[in-house]
C-alpha cells in the first residue's frame, strides 16, 4: 500500500445536511469494513453497502477508497482529540512551567488515565473504531501515519515527560518510554482482549461503574510502578 502525506480534516459546515450525513455514514462503515477486511481486502462495493449508500458517493465525497480510508483515520483522530486535548494542553502548560512536582506530575498522569479509559473503553464511538486502530497497529498502513501523528504520539508524549519527571529520567530515556507504554497497556487490555476480560470477570460489558473499578486499580497499579504512596 502506497504512503502519501496526512489527510487534513474534512471541512465541516454550520448546518448539517443530506451530504454531511451520507458521508458520516460512509465513515462509519469504513471504520467496521477496513477493521474487519483491512485496505485491501476492502472493495468499495462493501464499503458503500455498509453504508446504504450509492457506489458513486465515495469518489463524490472522498475521491475514492483511499480518501474514505484516510477520512475514516481523521475521524478517529477528531473523536479523541474532544476527550484528550484539555487534559493534554493542561500537562503541556504544566511542565512548561519548568514547576511540576513529582505529586502534581502523577495526579496530572491520572487525569490522563482516566480520560483515555473513558475514551478507550468507556466511549459507544470508540467501539466502533476499535477494530480498525487495531489492525493499523498489527499492520500498518497509511491511516497509521494519520492515527499516530494526531493521535498515538500526543497521549504517548504527554504521558512519557509526566513519568520521566516522576522518575527523574530525560523524557528520552528508553526505560520511562517503556514504563509508560506499559502504564497505557493497562487500560489498552481491556480494548484489545475485551471479550477475554469480559468473561473472566462475568461482566456482559463495561457499565460506568465497571470504569470506575478499573481506573480504581489502575491507579493503584500506577502509584506503585511510580514509588508513590
Amino acid at each position: 500500500m502506497r504512503q502519501a502525506a496526512l489527510a487534513k480534516p474534512w471541512p465541516r459546515t454550520s448546518r448539517p445536511n443530506r451530504g454531511d450525513a451520507t458521508r458520516q455514514k460512509l465513515i462509519d462503515a469504513a471504520l467496521q469494513v477496513f477493521g474487519d477486511y483491512g485496505f485491501d481486502g476492502a472493495s468499495t462495493r462493501m464499503l458503500a453497502d455498509a453504508a446504504g449508500a450509492n457506489l458513486a458517493a465515495i469518489p463524490y465525497y472522498f475521491g475514492g477508497k483511499e480518501g474514505l480510508y484516510r477520512a475514516a483515520a481523521q475521524f478517529v483522530v477528531e473523536s479523541s482529540r474532544s476527550e484528550l486535548s484539555p487534559v493534554i494542553e493542561q500537562i503541556d502548560h504544566a511542565l512548561a512551567q519548568r514547576a511540576v512536582s513529582r505529586k502534581m506530575a502523577c495526579e496530572l498522569l491520572h487525569e490522563l488515565l482516566d480520560r483515555f479509559s473513558a475514551l478507550v473503553l468507556g466511549s459507544r464511538v470508540a467501539d466502533t473504531w476499535a477494530s480498525f486502530v487495531m489492525r493499523e497497529q498489527l499492520h500498518p498502513g497509511a491511516a497509521f501515519e494519520i492515527l499516530y501523528e494526531g493521535m498515538m504520539r500526543r497521549i504517548t508524549t504527554a504521558a512519557t515527560r509526566l513519568v520521566a519527571t516522576i522518575q527523574k529520567r530525560a523524557p528520552d530515556d528508553p526505560r520511562a518510554i517503556i514504563a509508560t507504554q506499559a502504564i497505557l497497556g493497562q487500560v489498552l487490555i481491556f480494548s484489545v482482549g475485551r471479550a477475554t476480560a469480559l468473561r473472566t470477570l462475568g461482566w456482559k460489558t463495561f457499565s460506568p461503574d465497571h470504569l470506575r473499578l478499573i481506573r480504581s486499580v489502575v491507579r493503584e497499579n500506577v502509584d506503585r510502578i511510580m514509588g508513590q504512596p
